[in-house]
């Protein structure tokens, strides 16, 4: 009897302990997904009647994979969220709306740089909260600017197009930067347009693409084609970039470390500068964000996460664990991000950096600036007259 009476009460415990433990489910991709469970067992230790489960999902079939949970209604409690897809399924109504948790944490927009903030924010609510960042600065040859007479990165536009000028000057199929050209680069072309004070929608909602300011960024991007200072045609950025066929391209935070692994002999010759200016130098911002499902039976405990990785110290540790940006601006007071020449420059630009409109139309917006702005650059129609089409594309796109 005394046997089976001990049997019973540990059987007991077991139960009673199971129902104890929460379990914490989080979607995650890519680099992400493969490192999560470092920051999730600092947690867990933390909270000790908590379990998190962490569901690796290749980037390739994310999308699908959270349209197909949101059709069966089989959704996690919190996922990693691309800015640019904040908008195509919150407007699916499947986001909790965050600001009663807000009110009462520690977290609030002022921590976070204003691009990144904008991405969370959607009809006048707040459905996540900035994760990482990254941003698109200028990566150039010192060396090789050097050579033609420029111991600085080009700072503004009309510097940027004289040192292009010179740089194509080397000799045979030597250009100075590289550019999409085909495909969807919509928002490689955005900051141009937003640095030459240009953009898509006014504050009424009235779409600005034929302003004189979107025209002349249309202009200038299409004239390093015209004038053969970009290439046309297949390339490999970081073998022409470590070639010097291409001293100058733009791009985000993850080129660094590829740089540094790929091309090791170009070490010390090259380095990143802030956008060239025209009337600022904003560029585009981008990353991920933490957002709950509103069908989620552990919204505080979800909340919770949350503000465990928004922690300055915690940004930094995932910093250093895959070498994402953090969103938190106090994290970059740290030494390891303050005091690194090349990620410092990446800081600077966050603070004039903007994301696209948060609207569930964006990539289809993107896909038609792409598309008009590349009949720009085939001089298959004039800036201007690819201005036209492109209002009349997202006139059609918004009905």
């Amino acid at each position: 009897m005394r046997r089976i009476s001990i049997v019973i009460t540990l059987i007991l415990m077991i139960a009673t302990l199971s129902l104890s433990v929460k379990t914490l489910r989080i979607w995650a991709m890519g680099e992400e997904a493969k490192n999560l469970h470092i920051m999730a067992e600092k947690f867990m230790k933390e909270n000790p009647d908590v379990e998190v489960k962490i569901q690796a999902i290749p980037w390739s079939a994310a999308y699908d994979k959270i349209l197909t949970g949101i059709a069966g209604m089989q959704l996690p409690d919190l996922i990693q969220m691309g800015t640019t897809w904040m908008a195509p399924f919150g407007a699916m109504g499947v986001f909790e709306e965050l600001t009663p948790y807000i009110k009462k944490s520690f977290i609030n927009k002022d921590m976070f740089f204003e691009g990144s903030w904008q991405t969370v924010t959607m009809d006048g609510g707040i459905y996540g909260i900035p994760w990482y960042v990254d941003v698109r600065v200028m990566y150039y040859r010192k060396d090789i600017l050097e050579s033609i007479g420029y111991d600085h990165a080009p700072q503004t536009w009309n510097e940027l197009y004289e040192v292009a000028k010179k740089l194509a000057k080397r000799g045979e199929k030597m250009y100075a930067l590289s550019l999409l050209y085909t495909g969807v680069f919509g928002n490689e072309f955005m900051p141009f347009a937003w640095q030459a004070g240009g953009r898509i929608f006014d504050e009424n909602g009235n779409i600005r693409v034929t302003d004189p300011e979107f025209v002349e960024a249309i202009r200038y991007y299409a004239r390093f084609f015209w004038e053969k200072l970009a290439p046309v045609g297949g390339a490999n950025v970081l073998q022409d970039f470590a070639a010097g066929v291409v001293p100058i391209f733009f791009s985000g935070p993850w080129m660094v470390s590829l740089i540094e692994k790929q091309t090791p002999q170009i070490a010390g010759k090259w380095s990143v500068a802030l956008m060239p200016k025209n009337k600022k130098r904003t560029s585009f911002v981008g990353g991920c964000n933490w957002v709950i499902f509103n069908t989620s039976k552990h919204k505080e405990l979800a909340w919770k996460f949350i503000e465990f990785m928004t922690k300055p110290e915690n940004q930094l540790e995932w910093y250093k664990i895959v070498a994402a940006l953090p969103a938190v601006k106090k994290a970059w007071e740290y030494p390891e991000l303050a005091n690194n020449p090349i990620i410092k420059v990446f800081g600077e630009q966050l603070k004039d950096a903007k994301s696209p409109p948060n609207i569930p139309a964006w990539e289809e917006i993107a896909n038609a600036i792409s598309r008009r702005v590349e009949e720009a650059i085939y001089r298959k129609r004039t800036p201007e007259k690819a201005a036209e089409m492109l209002k009349k594309d997202i006139e059609k796109i918004m009905r």
